[in-house]
């Protein structure tokens, strides 16, 4: 089994020029600059694509010359480097990364990135999108997500977590290869792209796994703010004032801020937001489109008296407009 075979009916482009191949890449991950080094006569390229809901598969192939890459926009998404032949050098600040048969490479958003491609390379990139890993990990956590979630850049193919995640990805390789596999599937989220979503949060190390750990292993937290967080979980709409939630934690309004950032690692205020917007996102997501609630309904439904902070608050949040995501039903 070959990649290049197994996901050649998703071909978009079969090419002997850089600049469509660098085009072609362009489109499903992030602009970049493609120079050719060391060439050996005619370069040829091959790129598939597969989406996937939340993920997606990008399958690059080139022959005949080494590529230096330099990304001109900042990554927004997850991208795992799997290397299908030949090797991969990925530089991220002072960090080298030889992805190869051994080794994958991770790019969280933001990162500064240049590679250097063999001149007989075949690279699967899994983009994973941001909002995706953040809700999957929030529903980990049981709290919002604050801080950046930053992947370890190295991931080592060797460990059993990371082996097993590797090889899913080649199952869903194999699947693809099917009309009535499991990545055919239509209704709700894709099961490949979650359990990857998942799997991946739970097999490479990155800014939460401590917190992950804490939470598997029992770590609870203190019973005032298990109090307060009910009761925004029960009515997030409702008037949920630091004084309203301290007294139904029976602490005080500064002992119960202390308690949220020691165990929670957000202010009351915020874990309030959090949990309304995500509430407001999934009225959004379940609207019939033209019979609905509008964006200001919602809006005003779980707490936001001002419309236009409540959407600023969802752009930052989410990555897009609340229009835009009712647009999307």
């Amino acid at each position: 089994m070959t990649t290049a075979h197994v996901l050649e009916r998703f071909s978009v482009l079969r090419a002997s020029d850089v600049d469509a191949f660098r085009a072609s890449v362009s489109k499903v991950l992030t602009p970049h600059r493609l120079t050719p080094r060391r060439a050996q006569g005619a370069v040829t390229t091959d790129v598939a694509v597969v989406p996937l809901g939340s993920v997606s598969l990008v399958y690059g192939q080139h022959r005949g010359a080494e590529l230096d890459v330099a990304l001109t926009e900042q990554v927004d998404y997850y991208d795992v480097n799997l290397s299908w032949g030949g090797r991969n050098r990925i530089s991220v600040g002072d960090e080298e990364i030889v992805v190869d048969e051994r080794t994958a490479g991770i790019l969280s958003p933001s990162m500064p990135v240049t590679m250097r491609l063999s001149a007989e390379y075949r690279q699967l990139h899994v983009r994973i999108e941001r909002p995706a890993l953040e809700r999957r990990l929030e529903e980990l956590l049981g709290r919002p997500v604050t801080t950046p979630l930053v992947f370890r850049p190295v991931m080592d193919l060797r460990t059993p977590a990371a082996a097993s995640w590797a090889r899913a990805v080649a199952l869903l390789v194999d699947d693809l290869g099917s009309k009535n596999g499991m990545a055919g599937w239509t209704l709700g989220e894709n099961p490949w792209s979650a359990f990857l979503v998942h799997g991946l949060l739970l097999a490479q190390p990155h800014t939460y796994t401590d917190q992950l750990t804490d939470r598997r292993v029992g770590a609870h937290r203190p019973a005032p703010v298990k109090r307060a967080m009910e009761l925004v979980d029960a009515d997030p709409g409702s008037d949920l004032s630091l004084e309203r939630l301290a007294r139904h934690a029976e602490v005080s309004p500064r002992s119960l801020q202390r308690h949220f950032h020691d165990h929670v690692g957000i202010s009351p205020r915020e874990y309030v937001q959090r949990t309304r917007l995500a509430r407001a996102r999934e009225d959004l997501n379940a609207a019939s489109p033209g019979t609905g609630p509008t964006v200001a309904e919602v809006a005003f439904r779980w707490g936001f008296s001002h419309v236009p902070r409540f959407a600023a608050a969802y752009r930052r949040r989410f990555g897009e407009s609340p229009s835009a995501t009712l647009r999307a039903r």
